[in-house]
């Protein structure tokens, strides 16, 4: 590592001669190095993030040692490895604090964790996942928490079964990568059945499931609409399966009374 923190460029490797489409250059590599780093959830040495993004190490290395300069990477140890840096923590905290849907859910999933003592969470789509935004872990002793962030196939929830009800038949099956129907434990969904499903949590205005990922788990979504009443994120509980009806509906009440303070008044 060099003085001023900039990462010296060691020797290449075979993959250093793979072609790169034109597209690929410039930002977008920039995004794909951002992209990468945020899946590992951790620190990478350059070589790896090259091999992971499928870029020249000579790119990788140029993108790293401007970001650092920037502070949106940092060097964690001498191996050179690099995660986010102190940047990216005020450009969020910008967002937060502009972006008010943003802020008033963080607000929600506190109050509602609180009221309930169940693991709260705000969820939206990541391009063609689902992820979570924001989350607060339950205070009841058998604890269910999911890292935000993570993208996870959108089938594997009840939030997805809410957050796709704007698309058709047809777009559906376009939008939705065909893996993501198998569930961790090698069960499929049908598509067929799973379009049903989306079709009847937005008759209901809510989705409930039980056992999609783990067969102690059931998870609660009410959904957070815009104005033109399209579904753009959810309010979620996830907790224990084999709660009684009254909880269930309890519970419930919660998230639908919660999920229409957060929606935006309906265009007219």
């Amino acid at each position: 590592m060099a003085p001023d923190g900039r990462i010296k460029e060691t020797a290449g490797t075979p993959g250093d001669a793979a072609p790169v489409p034109a597209r690929a250059r410039g930002i977008d590599r920039a995004i794909e190095l951002l992209e990468c780093l945020h899946a590992a959830r951790g620190p990478l040495k350059i070589g790896e993030l090259a091999r992971r993004i499928n870029a020249p190490r000579s790119t990788a290395y140029e993108l790293v040692n401007r970001f650092i300069e920037a502070g949106i990477l940092e060097s964690y140890d001498e191996e050179g490895r690099v995660f986010f840096g102190r940047t990216v923590h005020f450009w969020a905290a910008d967002y937060l604090t502009v972006n008010d849907l943003t802020k008033r859910a963080w607000e929600e999933v506190q109050r509602l964790a609180d009221l309930s003592g169940e693991t709260t969470q705000f969820c939206t789509l990541q391009g063609n996942k689902y992820t979570v935004v924001h989350m607060r872990t339950g205070t009841k002793m058998f604890r269910i928490s999911s890292d935000v962030g993570i993208e996870v196939p959108i089938p594997w929830t009840a939030s997805g079964r809410l957050l796709l009800g704007h698309l058709d038949k047809e777009a559906l099956r376009r939008f939705l990568p065909p893996e993501d129907l198998v569930l961790p434990d090698g069960r499929r969904i049908e598509f067929d059945a799973f379009h049903r499903e989306i079709e009847q949590a937005g008759a209901d205005g809510y989705c409930v499931t039980t056992g999609l990922v783990d067969g102690f788990t059931q998870c609660m979504a009410a959904p957070v609409k815009d104005g033109n009443g399209q579904t753009i994120a959810t309010i979620c509980f996830v907790a224990t399966a084999g709660k009684s009806e009254e909880d269930r509906r309890r519970l419930l009440d919660l998230l639908i009374q919660s999920g229409r303070s957060l929606s935006a008044p309906q265009r007219r």
